[in-house]
């Protein structure tokens, strides 16, 4: 009997431990939806889901197993971030339309969290003041010492405040990271001679760490350390560091490493750093410890196969003629479909400038369609005056694999050899590369 009390008692132990209760209050919030959002790398997961009482008060609920940042959204435009770490805790909001109202209750992580951010926020604005002070006092050697040791003692402010912390809780992790990204930001105007060391302690980052995973600051720290060095004349040499150091730590999960390679690969090319894309995809498509997927597969190949400089694949246009015979001194050849958004707002783009790029440039467009219906196809194409193909196929077009098309519109601009010479991803851009290039 005494041992069966023991077994019960630890299975009703096991099962409360399964999740932890977030309590909060809003003021003037009454029968509202409240949604608690974690995170899963890139993507936001929903953890729970409640609606305020006529008071303003609610409940939700965490797994015991997810240790990280969520997001409480309150309503729309009005979220607030919380830490989760094992433990049962209030938040009280009494007035919505200021931060300084937000009270944290039983919860050292998020105490902790508000007090990191207020000090480095007051420190922050301190340096910058004393630092704006000091081209004034250049004639004056006892103030400039002042200042400096003012400066310097600001400095050990918040490394002496990360040091007392508990080394187990999330709240400290997070704080690293979050002062990391802000300081990266500040380096570009404040701090530029910091930028080496801030670098290197990017690179030291552990993407798979679930700390790293849960925390909800993938995207502002890989955002924030692309815009930091991409103006630098090394660029290209720290964005491939930072790509290897990423694409290492990842090593151990392939489907996580294959988004955020595609994630970075799609921030490289819309910021035109092709250089960095291309080191990416050949990191990628030479990794034997990977198996790619078929998506992540052909958006790789496009640096291996269809790089600029390398001849693209022949396409029949129709019963007596192919792309190779057209004599046009430029072809672009654009991959789309009617039922895809983006291209209904892009390619009719493009028969705005067609006639002019015919004329000045001696330039063909052909549209392949990955439409699977004729109707559809025929409406969509029906005021383009250009060449226009399609099999029905939609992705399993062999048009469509042989040029490695993993998404739409998707644009190839060809020379008279049928030689690569852009991807484009515009009309707009289109137009300045035969501008500068083509005259």
């Amino acid at each position: 009997m005494q041992l069966l009390k023991i077994v019960l008692l630890f299975t009703a132990t096991a099962s409360w431990a399964q999740e932890f209760t977030l309590s909060g209050h809003f003021e003037g919030i009454t029968n509202k939806e409240i949604v608690l959002k974690g995170y899963e790398g890139l993507n936001e997961i929903q953890l729970d889901k409640s609606t305020t009482d006529t008071s303003g008060n609610f409940k939700l609920k965490y797994p015991a197993n997810y240790q990280g940042a969520a997001l409480i959204e309150i309503l729309q435009g009005k979220k607030i971030i919380v830490l989760l770490n094992g433990e049962n805790f209030d938040v009280n909001w009494s007035d919505l339309s200021s931060t300084k109202s937000l009270k944290f209750n039983h919860s050292y992580e998020n105490q902790t969290f508000d007090h990191g951010i207020s000090l480095y926020q007051s420190t922050q604005a301190k340096k910058a003041g004393i630092t704006s002070l000091l081209p004034y006092y250049e004639s004056e050697p006892k103030k400039r010492l002042f200042f400096n040791a003012e400066l310097q003692e600001l400095n050990t402010v918040l490394m002496n405040f990360l040091n007392e912390l508990n080394p187990e809780s999330y709240a400290l992790y997070y704080l690293k990271l979050k002062f990391l990204c802000t300081d990266l930001q500040l380096s570009l105007k404040r701090y530029p001679e910091r930028i080496a060391e801030l670098k290197n302690e990017f690179l030291k980052l552990d993407f798979n760490h679930p700390k790293m995973i849960h925390s909800g600051l993938y995207e502002e720290l890989l955002q924030t350390y692309i815009t930091v060095v991409m103006d630098r004349e090394d660029n290209y040499s720290l964005l491939n560091q930072a790509t290897d150091s990423i694409l290492k730590s990842l090593s151990t999960n392939s489907e996580r490493k294959q988004n955020i390679a595609e994630y970075l690969f799609r921030v490289y090319e819309k910021r035109s750093l092709f250089q960095a894309s291309e080191h990416l995809a050949l990191q990628m498509l030479n990794d034997q410890n990977c198996s790619l997927d078929i998506k992540h597969k052909a958006l790789f190949e496009q640096y291996r196969k269809m790089a600029n400089g390398q001849k693209a694949p022949n396409i029949q246009l129709n019963i007596n003629q192919s792309l190779y015979d057209l004599k046009n001194k430029f072809k672009l050849v654009v991959f789309g479909a009617s039922w895809c958004q983006k291209c209904t707002e892009e390619i009719p783009q493009l028969a705005k400038f067609y006639q002019n790029w015919k004329d000045q440039y001696q330039l063909e467009i052909v549209f392949v369609s990955l439409d699977t219906q004729k109707q559809d196809y025929q409406n969509f194409i029906r005021d383009f005056n250009w060449i226009s193909i399609c099999d029905f196929k939609s992705w399993d077009s062999p048009v469509v694999n042989d040029y490695s098309v993993f998404a739409t519109p998707t644009m190839y601009l060809l020379d008279a050899n049928n030689s690569i010479q852009v991807k484009p991803i515009s009309a707009e851009q289109i137009s300045a590369w035969l501008d500068l290039h083509a005259r």
